[in-house]
């Protein structure tokens, strides 16, 4: 998936909830071998801003383990 196929599945995702209340929505499209694309789009009724921020910082963090954990195991390899 390209980083602008993703850009347009989330707007089509809002246009087609076009009716629900908005909480948010982001997309990240990492560079290569930075781990899979995120995409949130949150109908929130309580349109809550921490909640939103909260979604987004927990996609990020388990992105950031599997690639720390990738790492740690490519290091070990290394090592004699």
């Amino acid at each position: 998936m390209t980083a602008s196929d993703c850009f347009k599945n989330m707007a089509a995702r809002i246009e087609h909830n076009a009716d629900s209340k908005f909480g948010g929505a982001v997309v990240i499209y990492p560079p290569d071998e930075g781990g899979d694309p995120i995409e949130v789009l949150l109908l929130d009724q309580a349109s809550d801003p921490v909640m939103f921020w909260q979604t987004v910082q927990s996609r990020i963090a388990i992105v950031l383990e599997t690639l720390k954990d990738k790492q740690r195991q490519s290091a070990a390899f290394g090592r004699r």
